[in-house]
């Protein structure tokens, strides 16, 4: 039988607290362009300078949801820290029985992986393979040291991140990345050095940008209808200075609503707030 997991709050609190990230709060006065499609739209971000977090939806900072594939942030960092995998080149071969491929999977997915090709092509398969690789102690303790949103989990399951088992707020999302870049969360600097240059995105003139989307139907199976998806990360500066840590949610009528959007509309706001150079 298995049994879940809820940990306590203090089992291992970070230096940085989720609570202490949000204490001022500034509300984006720039209207957010919406449609039938795209609604419950939050947007937060963390600016280090200022010590504040610029905000779309007040209302929806503290609402949890699946981080879904958001959450081969903190899976990547695990699976370093605890030796699941030695480096981020170490392939996986992909066992099409144990994880036939599905309709919606793109052709990037069947294939052999790395943990750096998982990641960057956000391929499901690789990171449930590292489930049986990490014991659930450990889980239990780097996600309370990450302090990730509720901390739940069924110990060997490797769908916790994308049937709403675990959860996690957008306020709770950028505190967990304001701690890595604070103090790096109990994370060996070499490792978070590691999980960079694959997080790496997009470089425009002084900023760089490090992030992942996740995405999943709120109907559980139900890949024709409704969709929430994610779009969190951070910024830093030229001189390797972190500058923001963000997160934008929203939830839209299909997929394709939002495929795109949520990351032009999260590098929108980041560039109205200074953070980011819209133009080339």
């Amino acid at each position: 039988m298995f049994v879940r997991i809820l940990l306590p709050l203090l089992f291992l609190v970070p230096l940085v607290s989720v609570a202490e990230v949000c204490k001022i709060i500034k509300p984006i006065n720039t209207a957010v362009a919406t449609n039938n499609d795209v609604h419950e739209i939050t947007f937060v971000a963390y600016d280090f300078k200022e010590n504040n977090c610029r905000v779309v939806n007040e209302k929806g900072l503290k609402l949890r949801h699946s981080p879904y594939s958001t959450f081969k942030i903190p899976h990547t960092l695990i699976a370093l820290e605890t030796g699941a995998v030695k480096s981020i080149d170490e392939r996986i071969e992909w066992d099409q029985v144990k994880y036939p491929a599905q309709p919606y999977w793109p052709n990037t997915w069947k294939q052999d992986q790395t943990l750096k090709t998982a990641f960057q092509r956000s391929a499901v398969w690789y990171y449930q393979a590292l489930v049986p690789r990490i014991e659930p102690a450990q889980y239990q303790k780097w996600l309370a040291k990450f302090h990730y949103g509720n901390q739940t989990f069924t110990p060997g399951s490797d769908q916790f991140w994308l049937n709403s088992e675990i959860k996690i707020s957008p306020e709770e999302q950028v505190g967990f990345i304001v701690c890595l870049l604070k103090n790096n969360c109990g994370v060996n600097k070499n490792i978070f050095s590691a999980f960079e240059a694959i997080a790496l995105q997009e470089q425009k003139r002084d900023f760089s940008l490090y992030a992942k989307t996740g995405t999943g139907p709120l109907e559980s199976n139900n890949f024709d209808g409704a969709f929430e998806g994610w779009y969190v990360g951070y910024i830093k500066g030229k001189r390797g200075e972190p500058v923001t840590a963000f997160a934008i949610y929203m939830q839209a009528g299909s997929f394709s609503a939002l495929q795109n959007y949520r990351k032009e509309l999260a590098l929108k706001l980041l560039a109205d707030l200074g953070y980011w150079n819209s133009s080339l």
